[in-house]
């Protein structure tokens, strides 16, 4: 199955994360993933879980830059313990791992946990790599939940986002769609395997923000809501496939195209 690269659903007017806010033109702070940290420190993994909140599961560690961040500045996001920080890497020092700042949502993710109906109890949890600007100076993270479904010769996975302030609390925006990414098989046999132009029912969809302006500081900068969905139909050559744009609010979601899902 096709995963939808979940940087589709994050960007919005990507900006410097160390460049000051501009009242005019917020932008979401878009974190790019390390291709190789094992090159870079082959025990990070252990290294950085020393540095999060207990216990922390190795595994689930992601490594990213800030785009145009300082030489030796990282963000690490971890899905167990729930939790993103930003860290510093002295070159001169292969284990010189320094935590700079951390942002600790596990308490949310055991809320969400109680509180998630059954048929999101085994929803699995994470964040997303990026930022989200509020107001001026205030930033939310994405917690994601993913419910992911599996079919004959296909399958499918829905991420939903928490628009959660780094500071904690309750989130500002709540079961968004984020990113969807669906796959149906439509051929049976060996003959229509060979002669079909595209052998599944496809679509994948994702999530775009704007942020309007605001000449008030401090004010709450208004988000803007649009979903993007493609349709690859079967036994079609990927030309024939369709793009649709619709606007959307917190309050109708349900006009997210979100693949058809989950069931």
């Amino acid at each position: 199955m096709r995963k939808l690269p979940c940087l589709l659903a994050l960007l919005s007017f990507a900006a410097p994360v160390l460049a000051a806010p501009d009242l005019s033109a917020p932008s979401a702070q878009v974190f790019d993933a390390v291709k190789k940290p094992d090159s870079l420190d082959a025990q990070w993994r252990t290294r950085l879980c020393a540095l999060l909140p207990q216990p922390c599961n190795a595994q689930q560690l992601g490594l990213y830059r800030p785009r145009n961040a300082a030489p030796g500045n990282y963000v690490v996001l971890s899905a167990e313990p729930l939790a993103m920080a930003r860290v510093r890497r002295d070159a001169g020092d292969a284990k010189g791992w320094q935590l700079d700042r951390l942002h600790d949502f596990s308490d949310y993710a055991q809320a969400l946990k109680k509180d998630n109906d059954a048929s999101r109890s085994e929803a699995r949890l994470s964040l997303a790599p990026a930022l989200y600007p509020l107001a001026e100076g205030k930033w939310a993270a994405a917690v994601l939940q993913t419910v992911s479904e599996g079919y004959s010769g296909g399958g499918a996975s829905f991420d939903t986002a928490d628009f959660v302030p780094l500071e904690g609390g309750k989130a500002v925006q709540e079961d968004i769609p984020f990113s969807c990414s669906k796959m149906i098989r439509a051929c049976f046999s060996e003959k229509e395997y060979k002669t079909s132009k595209h052998c599944h029912d496809e679509s994948f969809g994702s999530l775009r923000i704007a942020y309007g302006e605001t000449f008030k500081p401090g004010a709450p900068y208004d988000w803007q809501y649009t979903w993007v969905q493609t349709e690859w139909p079967q036994n079609e050559p990927r030309s024939a496939a369709t793009t649709t744009r619709v606007l959307f609010t917190a309050k109708t979601t349900e006009r997210a195209g979100f693949c058809g899902g989950p069931q």
